[in-house]
Formats: structure tokens, sequence, C-alpha cells
């Protein structure tokens, strides 16, 4: 991986979000845009970059590299992640109403609002298409496991909905997919329009973490002690000690390259919403998603540089 690509890139993602932090402040943009622009994200942008990563393939990749993806996606998100966060909570001797928070935190990182604009930077579209494998992994993970570490230990625990998983970035990933193997292709200006399309998510995704960042009490961020040793670990020793088992099971650099990258990403925004939606601590879900945001500035390309 090129260093020098990768601090460029979140350099340039970082000076967005400071656009959008400051526009939010500036109450050029409120609440109510925010909403909106997210569903566009969301539910329009990001499903047509998704789809793109797959239309703009020049070259077929191997089956067996595809499955490895899949793999190792299901594997992360469902029982190495999950599983590290759940001793990660108990190591720093989470309140027990927060160990599910702190589980779910370690599990998902910020693969599409940050990690697929990282990854497009680095990798270019054959890096998209294997994130958006993750990508899908993620989802199901999330609106299944994920919900079940939210409402931990609660009388009044949601059951698991199914609808929840039709999302258009859930049922792009899964086109994706099935366009990559039928290897079915698209008239040229279609195809052309829906990656311009999909070039607006990462622009737009990053002005709209700062804006969420811009509703925060700054100070009060900085108040929960527990959140400095759990970053530490979670940004910079989990994805260290991660690599070598990654480099023994995918053979594929770029594949590897990809699963370490999106590993090393900051907290999710979602867990500030699955929180918020499942009675989880919403508060410290936000503080920590802005801490992490902040330091992956300095950690993402520690973790690159150490095992260059």
């Amino acid at each position: 991986m090129d260093i020098k690509t990768l601090i460029t890139s979140m350099v340039e993602l970082f000076i967005i979000i400071f656009v959008g932090y400051f526009i939010y402040k500036a109450k050029i943009v409120d609440d109510n845009f925010t909403k909106k622009f997210t569903k566009l994200v969301l539910d329009v942008t990001l499903p047509a970059m998704i789809l793109a990563s797959v239309l703009t393939l020049e070259e077929r990749q191997e089956l067996y590299d595809v499955i490895t993806a899949i793999a190792v996606a299901a594997a992360l998100f469902f029982v190495v992640l999950p599983g590290i966060g759940f001793f990660l909570a108990k190591l720093i001797r989470a309140k027990k109403e927060q160990i599910g928070l702190y589980t779910f935190m370690n599990a998902y990182s910020n693969v599409g609002f940050m990690g697929f604009p990282v990854i497009e930077g680095l990798c270019g579209s054959v890096g998209l298409f294997y994130a958006a494998i993750f990508n899908l992994i993620f989802n199901l993970s999330t609106y299944t496991l994920g919900i079940w570490m939210m409402n931990k230990g609660r009388e009044d625990a949601e059951k698991f909905n199914v609808k929840r998983l039709l999302s258009p970035g859930v049922l792009l990933s899964a086109l994706s997919i099935v366009i990559y193997f039928l290897d079915i292709k698209f008239p040229t200006v279609i195809t052309e329009t829906i990656e311009s399309i999909g070039s607006i998510t990462s622009p737009a995704a990053m002005l709209l973490i700062g804006c969420s960042l811009a509703k925060m009490d700054i100070k009060s961020v900085f108040t929960e002690v527990r959140i400095y040793p759990w970053t530490i670990i979670k940004q910079l020793i989990i994805p260290l000690l991660l690599w070598f088992p990654l480099t023994m099971i995918i053979k594929n650099e770029l594949v590897l390259n990809v699963t370490y990258v999106l590993i090393a990403m900051p907290v999710a925004n979602s867990a500030v919403l699955f929180a918020t939606n499942y009675g989880g601590d919403s508060e410290l879900a936000a503080k920590t998603t802005f801490i992490t945001t902040l330091i992956s500035l300095i950690t993402v390309p520690i973790c690159i540089l150490a095992v260059q």
C-alpha cells in the first residue's frame, strides 16, 4: 500500500470533515438537511458507488479470492471482532449495561462512510468491489448479531426484523456480486452515469461526519476515561495483532490490504443510531465515534507503516 497516497487521502477526507463541522456550526445546514442528506447518501449515492465498483472492473477476479473475501468478512464480523470486543469491554471494566455497546463498536468499523473513500483512493475499483463484499456481510451482521448486542440484558428487547436488511445498500451489494458472477455488462452511458452519482459519496459522507461531530459538546467528549485505552487497543493493537493471521489466510495482496484497512477504520456511525434505537448508551457511542474518527488520522497511517 502506498503510504503517501493513504495520508493524502486521509488528509483530504479530514479537511472535508472540518468543512462539514463548520457549515453546521455556522448554521448553513441544520438537522433537517443532514437527515435528508444522510438518506440520499445511504439510499442513492453509496449504492451507486457499490454498483459502479463492479461495472468498472477491467478484469474479473479469481473465484477463490472472492470466496476468501466472503469467508473472511463473515468470520470477522460474526465471530472474531465481536469476541475480541467482548473481552476488551471486560478488560477495561466497562459497566454491565455498556458491554454490548463496546462489543458492537469494536466489531463494526466505519466501512461505508470512511472505509470506502479510503479504499477507493488506495485500491481503485477492484478494491471497492471487495469492500462491497465486506459491506454486505457487515450489514447482515449488524442487523442480526448487532441488534442482539444492543438488546443484551433488556427485557423489552426488539426481535430481529428481516425488513431491516432490505436497504438499498445491502440490496445493491448483493446485486453487485450477482452481476459480477453473471458477467452482466451495462451500456457505457449507464455505467458512467452510475459512476458519476457514486462519486458524490466520499465528499458527502465526510460532510455528514463533520455535521454529526458538530452536534456534540466537545468538552464532554473527553470525560469518559475508559474511551482512551479502549481506542488505542481498537485502533492500533487489534489491527496489528490480526495482520499476521490474515497474511496466513489471505493469499491475494489486494484482498489482504482491503481487509486490514477496514479493520483499522474508526467506529461506525451506525453505533450511535443503533444505541439510540435499541436502548444503548447513545452518548457514549457518540463520544467514542468522535474520538476514534479524529485519532484515525494518526492511527491508520501508523497501522499501514507498521506492516510495510
